[in-house]
């Protein structure tokens, strides 16, 4: 009995250690992003975006390694034109990441440190829903309106090694982001996130806006990637989208000129 005692002090010690030095981890992820998320700067055109100081997510995927990442985004006139995703491994790799995608239907470019490395072309295009209901006058039936909307969308990722498997991605219950620009003709606007398994890692997002023109108002929809897999998505059954998988080769995802950039880095643990 003594020995079962002091085998279960161990296991409980040690597992004492193991949750602590994950918090340290996250802690020091959690500085590293933000201080990446600063030093970035995004223009469209002349423009300078807004950089939205809390991060929209913070997730972390344990069945891949010790991984930890937040989400910043990028607005203009309250409307998100970029995001980033920014991780930091422990193991079992020690690099960090900032894993971009263009948001905006406009060129972008962007410093880093001071220094240009990003500079693209639109980075989603926008479509109409013509066959949705026309948006409601009361924000809180708009809202409904746009959970309905986003149900109606199913995103799957195929496997990296094995284009035989796909997976479905989970869409978070709730938009990531909600917004409105009386400038860009919004009338409301919000960007859901489908991720992997059950973190809140975010692989595919959809931006759904209500868009005033010549004094109508209608749906829109957007979709954008945050992982270099291929991506398929269908709406009410019928394929919408289709993107190729990226990588590898890994050299892909690192040109400045295309929508979708991975920068690399390392950083010390």
């Amino acid at each position: 009995m003594r020995a079962f005692c002091v085998m279960m002090s161990c296991l409980i010690s040690c597992w004492g250690v193991a949750q602590e030095a994950s918090e340290d981890q996250a802690k020091r992820a959690i500085e590293l992003a933000k201080v990446e998320a600063k030093a970035l700067e995004l223009f469209q055109g002349s423009q300078k975006l807004r950089w939205e100081t809390e991060p929209l997510l913070r997730w972390t995927n344990p069945v891949s390694g010790q991984i930890y990442g937040d989400v910043y985004i990028w607005t203009l006139d309250g409307r998100p034109e970029a995001i980033a995703s920014i991780y930091k491994w422990f193991s079992p790799h020690t690099h960090q990441a900032t894993e971009l995608q263009s948001l905006s239907e406009s060129e972008l470019t962007m410093t880093r440190y001071g220094a240009r490395a990003w500079s693209t072309g639109k980075g989603l295009e926008m479509k109409s829903l013509a066959d949705a209901p026309a948006p409601s006058d009361r924000p809180f039936q708009r809202s409904r309106q746009m959970h309905a909307i986003a149900e109606q969308f199913v995103a799957q990722a195929e496997d990296r090694s094995d284009p035989t498997s796909t997976w479905n991605l989970r869409r978070l219950p709730k938009p990531i982001y909600r917004y409105q620009s009386e400038k860009r003709g919004i009338v409301d606007g919000a960007m859901f996130a489908f991720c992997q398994g059950n973190t809140n890692n975010p692989e595919v997002l959809l931006l759904l806006e209500a868009r005033q023109r010549d004094g109508q108002t209608q749906w829109h929809y957007g979709l954008g990637r945050q992982n270099s897999l291929r991506f398929i998505v269908h709406r009410n059954g019928e394929l919408i989208w289709d993107v190729p998988k990226l990588a590898p080769p890994w050299p892909a995802v690192n040109r400045p000129d295309q929508p979708y950039l991975v920068i690399k880095s390392q950083s010390a643990n």
